[in-house]
């Protein structure tokens, strides 16, 4: 589980076994990158100050979201107070598995 250790986050942020695997397989450049996104969305899961590059996802029977990284696609719902991230890979990878 990511953490903010600002007092002001109202989400966890939780990784999935596949997610978790992912992110650890980055370089550490690109690990520091999305923490720093991640932490900036669990304090604004809405992105209701539009300062992060999500968007809803279509075509699927659940809801997701995309939080875009640079090259990498950060794919995760809203569950109660958490974020729960299944899916960290680049674009070309990201959506595959929604199919």
């Amino acid at each position: 589980m990511l953490r903010s250790s600002s007092p002001l986050t109202s989400y966890d942020v939780l990784l999935s076994t596949t997610a978790a695997k992912e992110f650890k397989a980055l370089q550490k450049i690109e690990q520091t990158r999305i923490r720093e996104k991640l932490n900036e969305l669990a304090k604004d899961p809405y992105n209701s100050l539009h300062r992060l590059d999500t968007k809803r996802l279509s075509g699927t029977n659940h809801i997701f979201y995309r939080l875009r990284v640079g090259d990498y696609r950060v794919i995760y719902f809203l569950d109660e107070e958490r974020i729960k991230v299944v899916r960290i890979a680049t674009r070309s990878d990201a959506y595959s598995w929604l199919d």
